[in-house]
């Protein structure tokens, strides 16, 4: 039922993405348009929350996770373009005990989403390199999450803990902000390098870690990141159907 009420509310999207490719492209008309297919991957460094109110010398900290794709770029001239993204993303991060000597305790948190993202953004030049600023937003279906606990314990001391995860709620929006720089070659194939800082407007994971040795614990997780990532676009020229993409 899960993957139906997805799919329902996918379609239920459709109208918002065709309005946005729409008004993004509006004042553009008279500039010419291509189209160009890319694939994108790179690290993720998640930040979890409610850090400020974990007790006994709890903490967390990031652990890297990544996100890889594919990606459709429109772009209308020389300096603007929309693009719509559909990402496998995988955050993680860990949380931790270490103010008693006698034991510590280290929990590692992941989530695997699916995440569907739309922004639209300016190009310029930087000599040979091309520099592209971007501002929009999207939706992400969590697909998994799981923990792994490391405790350490001093053989004298008895120390039972375990984690509670609340269950994978439904599609969650975000709003992100990037930037990239590149290069583009023959037949307008081209590779960028950049970074993306995406906020998350719901909690997505919500964990509490429970022990017979200190208080309860905490820490829920929203899906906000900064994401590295290496986007390659294919030439112009589709191989597949051996015709040019420029209308």
């Amino acid at each position: 039922m899960m993957v139906f009420r997805f799919f329902a509310e996918i379609s239920d999207m459709r109208r918002f993405l065709f309005l946005f490719f729409c008004f993004a492209m509006i004042g553009h008309c008279d500039a010419q348009v291509n189209m160009k297919l890319g694939f994108t991957a790179g690290p993720t460094f998640s930040f979890a929350g409610r850090d400020s109110a974990l007790s006994d010398g709890f903490f967390t900290s990031t652990k890297t996770g990544f996100n890889i794709g594919s990606t459709l770029a429109l772009n209308a001239g020389e300096h603007f373009f929309s693009r719509l993204t559909v990402n496998y993303s995988n955050q993680g991060f860990a949380l931790r005990q270490t103010s008693d000597a006698l034991f510590g305790t280290d929990v590692r948190l992941r989530l695997n989403q699916l995440e569907i993202p739309l922004s639209i953004g300016f190009t310029g030049y930087l000599g040979n390199l091309r520099h592209r600023e971007y501002i929009g937003g999207g939706i992400r279906f969590p697909l998994s999450s799981y923990n792994n606990m490391i405790l350490k314990t001093d053989a004298s001391v008895v120390h039972t803990a375990t984690v509670i995860q609340e269950p994978i709620k439904g599609l969650a929006p975000f709003i992100l902000a990037g930037f990239e720089i590149g290069s583009e070659f023959k037949n307008d194939a081209a590779i960028f390098f950049g970074a993306n800082f995406r906020y998350g407007m719901q909690n997505l994971m919500n964990s509490t870690l429970t022990s017979s040795h200190f208080a309860t614990q905490a820490v829920s997780y929203n899906g906000t990141y900064v994401g590295l990532e290496i986007t390659y676009y294919l030439p112009r020229f589709s191989y597949w159907f051996k015709r040019d993409f420029t209308y």
